[in-house]
């Protein structure tokens, strides 16, 4: 084997191993808390991520459930998309992201679970029915369960994004929430749709 591949065989293992620890600290057992979030307390800690430095270049939206009333249970679904002209790189993209998990997980008080994502045109801002041919472009942590996406070929169109992300491309139809949307009445027929996303200022 020569230098370069040694190099490069030590490099992947490194990555690997970064990969590792980043889903043990964001994702990992310790993680897993079922205690009740209250709207108010929730809201606090997205107020404190609207005022975060990591978060300037970027406007932020609540979704899914949590925009329901007496859904205390539910995880936090964030959408994250660029502020009016700003120019963003993968690894700022990426911190933003490390940044909605890593702190609700461990500084928030009390704490509570969120789930980034980034979409650069943004979230549905209006009440209509999402079809499942419908595709989506996506950048997420590299979480276990899109690993798990990823080897048993439910998501065939991707990147690596930057250190431990991924970038990927698929129908809403395919995606593990499309089920649980709520349906309402569309031209006659009853369709998923999305809750209009509640932008945090």
């Amino acid at each position: 084997m020569s230098p370069a591949e040694r190099e490069r065989d030590l490099l992947a293992n490194l990555l690997k191993l970064e990969l590792f620890r980043m889903q043990v600290r964001l994702y990992g057992p310790d993680t897993r808390r079922s205690h009740p979030i209250s709207d108010e307390a929730l809201w606090s800690c997205l107020r404190e991520l609207r005022a975060a430095a990591p978060l300037d270049s970027f406007r932020i939206w609540l979704v899914g459930s949590r925009l329901d009333p007496c859904r205390n249970d539910s995880d936090a679904d964030l959408v994250l998309a660029p502020k009016a002209d700003s120019s963003l790189s993968d690894s700022t993209i990426e911190d933003a992201l490390w940044y909605c998990r890593e702190y609700p997980l461990y500084r928030a008080d009390p704490t509570c679970i969120v789930d980034p994502c980034y979409r650069a045109s943004g979230p549905h801002l209006d009440l209509a029915a999402l079809l499942p041919d419908e595709v989506r472009a996506t950048v997420k942590l590299f979480s276990p369960q899109l690993l798990h996406e990823v080897l048993a070929g439910r998501i065939r169109e991707y990147r690596c994004f930057s250190r431990f992300s991924i970038e990927y491309v698929r129908r809403a139809g395919e995606t593990n929430y499309y089920r649980k949307l709520p349906r309402g009445n569309f031209g006659g027929r009853l369709l998923p749709y999305l809750r209009p996303a509640l932008e945090v200022i």
